[in-house]
């Protein structure tokens, strides 16, 4: 996991308001970049974007959903036995896209997905409030507060990162509505859309299960760039949730006003995993009431790197390098190190390449900026 710094400006743009009788539908759909979610109407359907900074330093990785490392503890939440949903409110069909049960609204005017596309790109948060239509995340939300499979997951490393919240990561604990959840995630019509909209490439594994943060729960500081991670997304699920009772996303690249992205109800958050996309989530208040939940996840890259691969091309660019995943870094590094991998021929090649690892640690794993003064 990495830390950053270096800001890009934020402006507001509203792209289309759209509401109900009433005034304050379930799909109206705006745009906003810059101001805090809290200063967008509840009953509005919001996207924020917020800029990126530069520099790093390396910190741990989360467990569960593909890492180790520390003192982890994981174990089995205590209660009466769950009874499976065999019958849910809502069922997605096999091969359902995430197109198909995002807000219809999103995809009403094309500057809309045009904003997001351009700022996703360049390495912004996105978060989009009432993202998926109503019946499907109403659904969610029940199941996700009905759940009592959940695991406790807590670790600490060595560098200090550390984290302690639940989750249900067996498939065997999952209900009907979040296997069909996870395949809908999975499916290459989602992959397709993902990758269209990002510019990342998520035609690898798509990893997805809930979360639950109760009193003390906590996620230090770290960029989710580990493996073949792509994108990230955390539909957060959470419903009569303040502020004050913590367990909000932090985005580290922003200023203190607007770094905090509180947890909410319906609210899906995308952003390109990168050494730079550096967050955290805040500790949950003892005086919280109700539940913080979500459905977490990420899409994977499927390229690993290869010696015939036209590297100097297809990495020529510190904006093509910065979507190099962990595991595809790691890839470059054995090509040029280990002595029984296949070697870059001709001998001018390896030399490109040799000097575009340079180029990658320069630019994804700088030094740091305020060494210490002994």
């Amino acid at each position: 996991h990495q830390h950053h710094q270096v800001l890009v400006g934020a402006v507001v743009i509203i792209c289309t308001a759209l509401s109900s009788k009433d005034g304050a539908g379930a799909y109206g759909f705006a745009i906003l970049s810059g101001p805090p979610p809290q200063q967008t109407r509840a009953s509005s359907s919001a996207v924020v974007m917020h800029g990126v900074r530069r520099g790093s330093t390396s910190g741990g990785f989360a467990k569960g959903m593909g890492a180790k490392g520390g003192i982890s503890s994981s174990r089995k939440k205590k209660g009466a036995k769950k009874k499976k949903n065999l019958a849910p409110s809502y069922e997605l069909k096999a091969g359902t896209s995430i197109r198909d049960v995002l807000n219809p609204h999103l995809f009403d005017d094309p500057s809309t997905l045009d904003g997001i596309r351009k700022r996703i790109r360049a390495g912004e948060i996105c978060v989009i409030r009432n993202a998926f239509i109503p019946d499907f995340a109403e659904a969610m939300y029940t199941e996700l507060d009905d759940t009592d499979t959940w695991s406790r997951n807590e670790d600490y490393f060595e560098d200090g990162y550390g984290y302690r919240h639940n989750n249900v990561y067996s498939k065997a604990d999952f209900s009907p509505l979040f296997l069909q959840a996870n395949a809908m995630f999975e499916t290459n019509a989602t992959k397709a859309f993902m990758s269209d909209l990002t510019g990342r490439d998520c035609t690898g594994e798509s990893v997805g299960a809930p979360s639950y943060y109760e009193a003390g729960d906590h996620s230090l500081p770290h960029t989710d760039h580990i493996g073949q991670r792509s994108v990230a997304y955390i539909w957060h699920l959470s419903k009569d949730w303040r502020p004050e009772y913590g367990g909000g996303l932090y985005w580290a690249p922003e200023p203190l006003a607007n770094a905090y992205l509180h947890a909410s109800f319906n609210t899906l958050v995308l952003f390109s995993v990168t050494p730079y996309s550096s967050h955290f989530v805040t500790t949950v208040s003892p005086r919280a009431r109700g539940k913080r939940l979500a459905y977490n996840g990420w899409w994977h890259s499927s390229w690993v790197p290869k010696a015939a691969d036209p590297l100097e091309e297809t990495l020529a660019t510190p904006e093509q390098r910065l979507t190099l995943t962990h595991f595809q870094i790691q890839s470059i590094n054995d090509m040029l190190d280990d002595p029984w991998a296949p070697r870059i021929q001709p001998p001018e090649r390896h030399d490109k390449v040799v000097q575009l690892r340079q180029d990658i640690m320069d630019e994804l794993y700088p030094d740091a900026r305020s060494a210490p003064v002994d």
